[in-house]
């Protein structure tokens, strides 16, 4: 692993750039263009950010285009986004990681399938009828129920749990303290008390999903709740019971679906968004944050708002209530001349 201090050749190397000017800098870190002085490397992801970066004190920065020329060494690529993503790869530390096999401090059922080349720590329990596949990683405190399965090359994070019957796929990330197939938010009321309807279902994550921390994903009632290949779910992130959800796509923090939500392949929800019960989202539906989706929504459509609508519409709704105080004393105005006219006509 490459270690700071790097010269800005080193650097090229590192993502297959060219250098422009002096290839000997020497930079310690990398860091935004606003706060990059001397010893640092920055970026310019865009034009407008290319713009601003003959004011920025960087001793280096990665470029595509633009800026065609500067006083500044230049580190110049085709693509400033992979560049970062080829460098950030190469500075970041190893994942702190289990050794391979089971450490002597996890809990591991006799009546288990354990690859010999997991990765099992301390604290880690996985019980009875449990499959965990080839190179998967199981951080301390996780927890597999019964007859739950792990795909390959997987990565549960410390306090993960994984319940009963859930399968989750091959190349797997769920971060800390996530939790999986817990029973969905469902009561029936008898003499007055709620009871909690019995969840038989479970979930099933298929292959290449990221999940971050302390997110839950509920079991269903009856059948799978399922969440499709490549989708990338952020932290804090609550999915009810019997939602359903496509391939590739991305839920931001603290989006919440309500039970038996459906989400078409590549549906974009952003921060605080909401999905009533039962309403499906089509193949790639974007939704503002802080939505509030109460109907269903056609593929393709941009939507915002409480209750959501038509993005477009939207943003004019707000944009007329920001006017809505000048408009009120206008009308007020127009009321009183009104009266005056009628008065005098009286007269």
């Amino acid at each position: 692993m490459p270690i700071w201090p790097l010269k800005a050749g080193e650097i090229a190397e590192l993502i297959d750039g060219t250098v422009e000017g002096d290839a000997s800098v020497s930079v310690t870190d990398l860091v935004g263009i606003a706060e990059a002085g001397p010893e640092h490397l920055t970026f310019a992801a865009d034009a407008r950010r290319a713009k601003s970066l003959e004011q920025s004190q960087a001793g280096a920065a990665i470029v595509a285009e633009e800026p065609k020329e500067s006083e500044k060494t230049l580190i110049r690529v085709d693509d400033v986004q992979g560049a970062l993503v080829k460098l950030l790869a190469a500075i970041a530390p190893p994942e702190d990681v289990p050794a391979e096999g089971v450490d002597p401090a996890a809990s591991v059922s006799p009546e288990a399938e354990v690859a010999a080349d997991a990765r099992i720590g301390p604290g880690v329990v996985v019980s009875a009828g449990a499959t965990v596949a080839a190179r998967a990683v199981l951080c301390a405190g996780a927890l597999v129920g019964p007859k739950a399965r792990i795909g390959e090359n997987t990565r549960l994070a410390e306090g993960v749990v994984i319940g009963g019957r859930c399968v989750v796929g091959n190349r797997v990330r769920i971060g800390p303290n996530s939790v999986i197939g817990s029973d969905g938010f469902g009561y029936y009321m008898v003499n007055g008390a709620h009871h909690l309807v019995p969840h038989a279902g479970n979930v099933v994550i298929e292959d290449d999903v990221e999940i971050g921390a302390c997110t839950c994903v509920d079991r269903a009632k009856f059948g799978s709740t399922r969440i499709g290949a490549g989708t990338k779910i952020d932290n804090l992130v609550q999915i009810a019971h019997n939602v359903r959800i496509g391939r590739g796509c991305l839920l931001t923090g603290q989006v919440g679906l309500a039970g038996s939500a459906q989400l078409g392949d590549y549906v974009v929800l952003g921060g605080n968004a909401g999905v009533r019960d039962n309403v499906s989202l089509g193949d790639g539906v974007q939704c503002a944050a802080y939505s509030a989706v109460a109907a269903d929504v056609p593929a393709g459509e941009k939507v915002a708002g409480i209750p959501a609508g038509p993005a477009r519409e939207q943003i004019r709704i707000v944009t007329a209530q920001a006017k809505l105080p000048e408009l009120m004393k206008r009308l007020r105005e127009l009321e009183a001349k009104v009266r005056t006219l009628e008065s005098s006509e009286d007269h």
